[in-house]
């Protein structure tokens, strides 16, 4: 299994804009994405800053959804929100 928590900084006065293109993100890749078994954004308490946890299945699960074609679609939207390039850190579970 491969896990991941991505973070992403909106620029101020972009957060709803964000917020739409996250949840279709959410449910497009929920509804396409076989090997996906958690994709989910979550708001943090500090302004315009947002959180995605991904768990999938395995590597290639991984690839299929960063080429698919709603990412295509809405990656270039969402970084036009973003205030820097958002991150990622890859998460091994320790039990």
């Amino acid at each position: 299994m491969i896990n991941k928590i991505v973070t992403l900084r909106v620029k101020p006065g972009l957060e709803a804009k964000a917020e739409g293109l996250l949840r279709e993100l959410e449910q497009e890749t929920a509804e396409n994405d076989p090997g996906c078994l958690r994709y989910q954004w979550y708001k943090a308490e500090q302004p315009s800053l947002y959180y995605l946890l991904e768990r999938w299945t395995d590597q290639a699960a991984v690839e299929a959804h960063s080429k698919a074609a709603h990412m295509a679609r809405l990656l270039p939207l969402l970084a036009e929100c973003a205030a820097e390039k958002a991150t990622t850190t890859m998460l091994t579970r320790l039990v």
